[in-house]
């Protein structure tokens, strides 16, 4: 896991420095992302950039950016390739050789065997940029579902540069850091920025499951081509149920390669169970693997105790942080200047990684995932319901006044924005998940805040297929794996996601919706089978818990001060607000939901305040 950047293009009319002092300072801007090696490479206008995490051979061999003796090809990779010993047996087979045991190097030999469309074989994470000198290309890919970051701009000499994240870039002074027009309505309404929009106008998320080759000599404007499509394996279905343990097994038997310690987020949850049961079954790595819980200090110490008895049943070694209000207060202000991008969420996986790592834990596994590919959020049972209702034109017409009678309600004014929503359950989605509600942004934040526009219709046959499409393509990739990306890698920590794993992912998408979701009172009926039946017995009787940050008392106590600033930065922004308002609010409702969309607030203004100024 590492950190990349560089730029392409003949850097006439550079401020101060050659392009690579540029791509240098790139790389400084991303240390926490490879604390244990960097390197440059410079050659045909252009150079590349690298940051290294030592997970997989921890010699110099593993040394980037990387170069192939034959070809003269070079390399710039971000991720893992789980499959990489495979391909690597293959190419063997075809006669290539190789000078260590890295899955980079495997890249190299795969792009020379059979050019750019070796991308379509490789099951990881990953964002990589290969040079190839002799076609004067740039190859730029990312994987198949987002993982992995990946952002470009074009600088101001009109070079292009890229980046693992955007603060790299903006700080760097190549790019403006003037906001997307989008940026603060996708955030207010999802608590989070909408791909392929940056919260910055000029900077670019990279597609997922998409890859670009592009011209070193013209760097003409490029459309990102896909190579991987989901929802195709929706549409063909048939697949087979009883294969669902072998397969998971396998994907995570891949994804516990590494040379350093390697352990499990345990949250005494179904997902991180069934990933213990798996990993202590692999027998892959039992001396070295441990699992880790983290707790809050407030009454919120049950998911430890749940945790600790479910490792005791698996024989694995077990951790545990108790976090109170303190050092939560203490570390968080760490997490806020970490966010690549401002986030409603993230925090808990921040403090989790920063407290695993201090463990000495350098690779995590997580349950990310699971309820997008399997059904386990309550509204794939829901939506469906309202969009049946929906779809008999007379209740269709009913419904607005109906819904009208009670409009003072919250829920209800929530109902009726995803029943104007249909038919398209994409949008549907978006606005169960929603944020602030549209009166309060028009109310509240800057005049002319623009909107990212409507959400397309799904194509599935499905319903619950346009919702898991709908969550993977939203939540997934624009909170859960960017944040845990940011959160993860600001404590220099690799988070692996079995559950994501590609060829797993197809697998899934071919089961019947029937196999996947909740019977006989069993959530993720699949992942459930995968437990032991005395883990499945103790999972049964654990009362609902988390680890759940308590906003109220963190905004209310030991981030009051940090809460003030950021409304203050939202002020100076042209948002309406007041914080002794929001703060009395707070106090008189005790509400935990409300505390979460201070929070929100507090995310936002902070990270206007240290990365963008006035806009």
């Amino acid at each position: 896991m590492c950190g990349i950047a560089g730029i392409a293009g003949r850097g006439d009319g550079w401020p101060d420095k050659p392009g690579v002092q540029l791509v240098a300072d790139l790389l400084e801007r991303q240390v926490h992302r490879g604390p244990d090696d960097s390197g440059l490479w410079e050659g045909g206008d252009v150079v590349l950039g690298h940051r290294r995490l030592a997970i997989i051979d921890l010699s110099a061999a593993g040394h980037q950016p990387m170069e192939d003796p034959a070809s003269g090809c070079v390399i710039t990779f971000n991720g893992e390739i789980y499959n990489f010993r495979e391909l690597r047996a293959e190419l063997e087979t075809l006669g290539r050789k190789f000078h260590s045991h890295t899955d980079t190097e495997v890249l190299l030999g795969a792009y020379a065997e059979w050019g750019s469309r070796f991308v379509e074989r490789l099951d990881g994470m990953f964002a990589f940029v290969l040079c190839d000198p002799a076609r004067r290309i740039l190859l730029m890919a990312r994987d198949h579902v987002g993982i992995k970051p990946l952002y470009y701009a074009r600088a101001s000499n009109g070079a292009l540069c890229w980046a693992s994240e955007v603060r790299s870039l903006i700080h760097s002074g190549l790019v403006s850091r003037t906001l997307a027009p989008t940026a603060l309505t996708d955030y207010l309404r999802l608590g989070s920025i909408q791909e392929p929009h940056t919260i910055f106008a000029e900077v670019r998320a990279f597609p997922p499951g998409h890859m670009a080759e592009i011209s070193v000599d013209s760097l003409a404007p490029f459309c990102p081509r896909p190579y991987w499509d989901l929802e195709s394996f929706y549409r063909a279905g048939g697949g087979d149920p009883t294969a669902h343990r072998a397969l998971l097994e396998q994907t995570v038997r891949g994804q516990l390669v590494a040379d350093v310690p390697v352990g499990i987020f345990l949250s005494a949850g179904l997902d991180s169970s069934a990933l213990a049961t798996i990993t202590v079954a692999t027998r892959e790595m039992p001396d070295r693997l441990a699992a880790f819980t983290i707790a809050s200090g407030g009454g919120d110490q049950n998911e430890a105790a749940w945790a600790a008895a479910a490792a005791a049943l698996l024989g694995l070694r077990h951790h545990t942080r108790i976090l109170d209000d303190p050092t939560a207060g203490d570390w968080i202000p760490g997490g806020l200047a970490a966010m690549d991008q401002p986030s409603c969420d993230g925090m808990n996986t921040y403090l989790a990684s920063r407290a695993s790592r201090e463990s000495g834990m350098v690779v995590a596994l997580a349950g990310t995932g699971a309820d997008e590919l399997h059904g386990g959020y309550d509204h794939f049972y829901q939506l469906p319901r309202l969009f049946r209702l929906l779809a008999h034109p007379v209740l269709r017409r009913l419904a607005g006044p109906i819904l009208a009678l009670a409009r003072g309600s919250l829920a209800v004014r929530r109902l009726r924005l995803m029943a104007d929503a249909y038919p398209s359950l994409p949008a549907m989605v978006d606005e169960k998940r929603r944020y602030f509600m549209p009166e309060w942004i028009r109310r509240h934040a800057p005049v002319g805040t623009g909107d990212s526009g409507a959400v397309a219709a799904s194509r599935c046959e499905h319903l619950e297929d346009a919702i898991s499409l709908a969550e993977m393509s939203g939540y997934l990739r624009n909170t859960l794996l960017r944040d845990s990306d940011w959160a993860t890698m600001a404590n220099s920590q690799e988070l692996r996601v079995p559950y994501l794993g590609k060829r797993y992912m197809e697998y899934v998408a071919t089961l019947p919706w029937d196999a996947k979701m909740r019977r006989a009172g069993v959530n993720k009926p699949l992942i459930a089978k995968a437990l032991t039946s005395e883990l499945r017995s103790l999972l049964a009787r654990r009362p609902k818990t988390g680890f759940h940050l308590d906003f109220v008392r963190l905004i209310s106590g030991p981030l009051r001060e940090t809460f003030r600033e950021a409304i203050a930065a939202l002020r100076e922004n042209g948002f309406s607000l007041s914080p002794e308002h929001l703060l009395s609010a707070l106090e008189s409702t005790k509400s935990q939901k409300y505390a979460r969309r201070l929070w929100a607030l507090t995310a936002l203004g902070f990270y206007l305040r240290h990365n963008v100024g006035r806009l």
